[in-house]
């Protein structure tokens, strides 16, 4: 059951960026993920009643919340839709693939909630290493077009954002009920959402076709309340550096299924970059006894290859 967990949200989780790509057919971004986490939320308010889970919020806790959710969805989700307007999916998906690097960062360097080693450094390198080979396989391909510097700075900052608020909230906010503090988030995230839909957005261009609806609905339903609602209780099972494995495969499913339904065909170099960012993922997530077993296995490989029989 827990494996079968773990690969359905691999799955849903990858495909969420062929669901906003298709939304942002018909919906404007930041109208487009208000709607999706207003549906979310409903789901979620029928479960804290049925559950009867306390929303209850402390006064000491509200502007640190109030934080966190413009950094996750305004900045984090609000970015991201903006941004895909203008790449394609499995990009998209490659960019965001940050958020690991940004989280070890922030826990670094802003909130001093971890300690600053070689290797996070180095791993940082290799994850900007990792962009820098993407963003220009992009602009190569779209001869410098503007759209596309624009998006990817976009999906970036989005990931910074929302990498801020985990590391925020693990920090601050982990007396919380996790399903009450998503609800309180989303709450104050909508509001957000609804604000700069209503200040920067036409909505006379909307088109709420079958396809839109079908895509709002995937998002809000399976890839928000059923995926978050799965999670949280594989994260009581498993530990969180297994479920950091997720990170890795959905934007090779988010590849794969760009493929198969916009014909987005990724260059080599794009994958390059993609593997890239991996590696210093991998890295910065290291321990540092792991890292030393890893490097004495290493320095044994040329020796066991050179002796003898």
């Amino acid at each position: 059951m827990r494996i079968f967990t773990f690969l359905f949200l691999c799955f849903v989780w990858g495909t969420t960026w062929i669901g906003i790509k298709i939304s942002l057919e018909g919906i404007p971004p930041f109208f487009g993920a208000a709607i999706r986490f207003t549906l979310a939320l409903s789901l979620l308010f029928m479960f804290l009643k049925i559950r009867k889970i306390s929303v209850k919020l402390e006064k000491a806790d509200f502007w640190k919340v109030f934080l966190s959710a413009f950094l996750m969805y305004a900045l984090d989700y609000g970015l991201i839709y903006w941004g895909e307007q203008y790449l394609s999916a499995g990009v998209t998906a490659i960019f965001f693939a940050t958020f690991p690097i940004f989280t070890g960062l922030w826990a670094t360097f802003l909130f001093k909630s971890e300690i600053f080693y070689r290797h996070k450094f180095i791993g940082l390198l290799l994850g900007l290493a990792g962009i820098i080979i993407v963003f220009i396989d992009q602009l190569s391909l779209t001869e410098f077009n503007r759209g596309v510097i624009l998006g990817a700075g976009a999906i970036i900052i989005g990931a910074a954002g929302g990498a801020a608020s985990v590391v925020l909230v693990k920090k601050y906010l982990g007396k919380i009920n996790p399903v009450s503090l998503s609800f309180h988030q989303m709450l104050q995230g909508i509001i957000f959402l609804y604000f700069f839909a209503f200040l920067l957005e036409d909505f006379h261009q909307i088109q709420f076709t079958t396809r839109v609806v079908a895509a709002v609905f995937y998002l809000g339903v399976v890839g928000s309340a059923l995926a978050f609602a799965l999670y949280y209780w594989l994260l009581q099972k498993w530990s969180a550096t297994n479920l950091s494995l997720i990170i890795y495969i959905t934007p090779l499913v988010a590849l794969i299924i760009d493929y198969l339904i916009f014909d987005e065909v990724i260059q080599a170099e794009a994958l390059m970059g993609m593997l890239v960012i991996f590696a210093g993922i991998a890295l910065m997530q290291m321990d540092r006894s792991r890292l030393r077993r890893l490097s004495g296995i290493i320095v044994r490989i040329p020796y066991k290859i050179r002796r003898p029989g």
